[in-house]
């Protein structure tokens, strides 16, 4: 500019560390003045400042003049921010952020060819972008220039041109313009600013149409490449059509599967309202009939209970009784060659002895009169009959409380009815169920479920049944039985159907709930191991069961059943066998003690085989002939006359199980002892009585020959 090379030239060398670019003293002098510089001036002034950021010269130029010199390039750009303060020193240098702002746009061009990019889009991008670039170019310099117009129409003042210089653009030769008035200057700033905004968007477009056309002609391809990328674009548009006429197809079938789905609702919904209608009938009944029962079963349990302690109570008695009679007479043999005092027979340990046993020889001679009047007193040993008799009194209790728990057990129902209460017509509700809808039947486990719906009413008509009794019902006889039996039975149903039906282990499954355990609880407390009749009965019960229903050995109520049996031999085998040595004299008559509790012993023995079969033969052998032949019978037939020891061991022989008696068996080999005590025997066998010798010597070959001993 022509005042800045005029300052130059005046100031020449004078002062070197003067800037360079530092302001004019007519501008100075103007502004001393009072005079305010005009829009040419200023113009001037920024393109100078301008020109000085750029050359890098300095980053700030004082206003007024400094009074020490400046260092030159030792501020640093945050300095100069910090200390200018003006308006005009705010703006920055968009050359960089045009050139990032240019970097930015051929990267998104660059992608927008990548991905195939519609033009529309990069239109309205570059339009955006120009809309930017031209607010900030207005709102930098523009804004400025407005305002000091501003300034000079409120003040009315007009720009005075200092003397010494003239202002104007790059050119040194232009004129300086003649004075105009404020209106003439705000409407050329106005215009000016008008135009300098459309040269800028005209500048930007044309760039931006360039740049776009640059990057259209370098995004050329060869008629290969456009020739594959057609064929692609084909193959891409002929599987869409092909996907889309799929679903069409695939939509129509699903539609008309609707249709036909909606019309077959419409006709089934009547009988859905039907089924509906049932299953709210179905659940109010089983919701009804568990709370019944609920209700019942506390009063069933005390029966129960009641019935099961009657009965213990029972058998308790008659098995104590036994066991004082035993030690009586063992103590009436021990204390005969001793002499009895006065003052010892008025005690009244020896009255209640002495009617002890009075009421035992009562007993024995009326089951003596029995035995004669069947003509089996001949066959009989003494010993080997049970002594289950009951005084009248107690009898009398007896069946007083049995009725009254059957009153009370007819009592327990009464107030419900007939179909909540009678097992046939439970499972009538049941089986129009299962008829109606056999799906519906087997989701929800009823087959599974109504073992336990009818357990308490079961329970109820099992109260006082036990086959420990001289007279019980069959389980086959009675109402539930055959109510059970004969549930969701047709008369035409094959075997195949049968073994589908899923209530066909219904009987089953309540012999293993509800009969097993019963029985359990009736072996623990009532039955006398010691009692043939007792004995006989519940070994028949147990092979029926065995016999008619699917019991497994792995079946746990029944294990528990036959633990409890193996518990109750064991007791008895303790605390029932008792047989006394005594000398060979006190044991010659057939009616003495050691003859009576021989038998008992040998009674319980033919007893514990009887359950052969049932019971594990190991378990069994141990019991009968480890530990109560070898061990109690054995030892008494040592003491005995050979003769009369070879009778006995003759109807322990023929008490053993035949299958036990097989060749080379492992039941041979437990009774080593028991032939070695028959071959000693037979040896010592008096032959001076002819007949008597000859009738055991030809027992014992049996015996021997029995054993495969021979």
């Amino acid at each position: 500019m022509s005042d800045e090379d005029d300052q130059q030239s005046e100031d020449g060398g004078q002062d070197k560390s003067r800037h360079r670019f530092s302001k004019p003293e007519h501008l100075k002098q103007m502004l001393e003045s009072g005079s305010i510089p005009d829009a040419a001036m200023i113009h001037a002034a920024r393109k100078r400042r301008q020109r000085a950021r750029e050359q890098g010269a300095g980053d700030y130029i004082p206003i007024e003049e400094p009074k020490e010199p400046p260092k030159l390039s030792t501020r640093l750009p945050c300095e100069d921010v910090e200390g200018d303060q003006s308006d005009d020193e705010e703006r920055m240098d968009m050359n960089d952020i045009t050139g990032r702002k240019e970097r930015e746009e051929r990267r998104e061009q660059f992608y927008a060819v990548e991905n195939d990019s519609t033009d529309e889009d990069s239109d309205r991008e570059m339009n955006e972008w120009e809309n930017q670039q031209i607010r900030k170019g207005v709102t930098g310099a523009q804004l400025v220039h407005a305002q000091h117009e501003t300034v000079l129409s409120r003040f009315m003042i007009k720009p005075a041109t200092p003397a010494g210089g003239s202002v104007g653009n790059d050119d040194a030769d232009a004129v300086a313009p003649p004075q105009q008035s404020t209106s003439t200057l705000l409407e050329q700033a106005y215009a000016k600013s008008s135009l300098d905004r459309i040269n800028l968007a005209s500048a930007v477009r044309s760039s931006t149409k360039a740049k776009k056309e640059k990057a259209k002609a370098t995004a050329l391809r060869t008629p290969q490449e456009i020739f594959a990328a057609i064929q692609s674009r084909l193959g891409e548009l002929r599987e869409r059509s092909t996907d889309h006429s799929a679903s069409m197809a695939r939509i129509s079938l699903e539609l008309k599967a609707l249709k036909l789905q909606q019309l077959e609702c419409q006709q089934n919904a009547p009988t859905a309202a039907a089924k509906y209608k049932f299953y709210q009938e179905v659940k109010c009944y089983v919701n009804d009939l568990v709370d019944c029962l609920a209700e019942k079963t506390p009063m069933i349990n005390d029966l129960e209970k009641r019935s099961l302690q009657q009965y213990g109570k029972n058998q308790r008695y008659l098995v104590n009784r036994r066991r004082q009679d035993v030690r009586d007479q063992a103590k009436e043999i021990a204390e005969a060659a001793k002499p009895i005092s006065a003052a010892a027979r008025r005690a009244p340990e020896y009255e209640e002895q002495v009617r002890r046993a009075a009421e035992r020889e009562g007993r024995r001679t009326r089951r003596r009169c029995e035995r004669e009047r069947n003509d089996l007193l001949s066959s009989h040993l003494d010993g080997m009959s049970s002594d289950d008799e009951i005084a009248d009194q107690q009898q009398e209790q007896t069946v007083a409380s049995t009725a009254q728990m059957e009153s009370q057990a007819l009592e327990t129902f009464e107030d419900v009815t007939d179909e909540f209460s009678k097992v046939e017509l439970i499972l009538m509700k049941f089986y129009a169920w299962r008829k109606t809808d056999m799906s519906s039947y087997q989701d929800a486990f009823v087959s599974l479920c109504l073992p336990k719906v009818l357990a308490p009413l079961v329970r109820h008509e099992l109260l006082l049944w036990s086959p420990l009794l001289d007279e019980y019902a069959d389980i086959e006889n009675m109402r539930w039985y055959q109510a059970c039996m004969l549930y969701a039975c047709q008369p035409e149903e094959t075997v195949d159907q049968l073994k589908n039906d899923p209530d066909i282990n219904l009987v089953p499954a309540l012999i293993e709930k509800i009969v097993l355990p019963k029985v359990t609880a009736l072996v623990t407390e009532c039955w006398d191991p010691l009692s043939t009749t007792q004995t006989l009965r519940l070994v028949g019960f147990i092979n029926r069961l065995g016999r008619e229903f699917p019991l497994s050995g792995t079946n746990k109520q029944l294990n528990k059943l036959f633990e409890s049996i193996m518990e109750r031999m064991r007791l008895a085998l303790e605390n029932d066998v008792f047989i006394p040595i005594f000398p060979k004299q006190v044991q010659e008559a057939k009616t003495s003690f050691f003859q009576r509790q021989f038998c008992s012993g040998l009674k319980l023995f033919r007893n514990f085989l009887s359950w052969q079969g049932i019971l594990a033969d190991k378990l069994l052998r141990e019991l009968a002939i480890g530990a109560l032949l070898n061990r109690y019978l054995l030892l008494a037939m040592r003491v005995c006359t050979p003769n009369d020891a070879i009778n006995k061991a003759y109807i322990i022989v023929n008490t053993l199980p035949t299958v036990w008696l097989l060749p080379n068996s492992e039941t041979l080999k437990n009774l080593e002892l028991f032939i070695g005590y028959i071959k000693q025997t037979l040896e010592s066998c008096d032959a001076s009585n002819a007949p008597v010798f000859m009738q055991s010597s030809d027992k014992a070959k049996q015996i021997l020959q029995r054993l495969h001993s021979i």
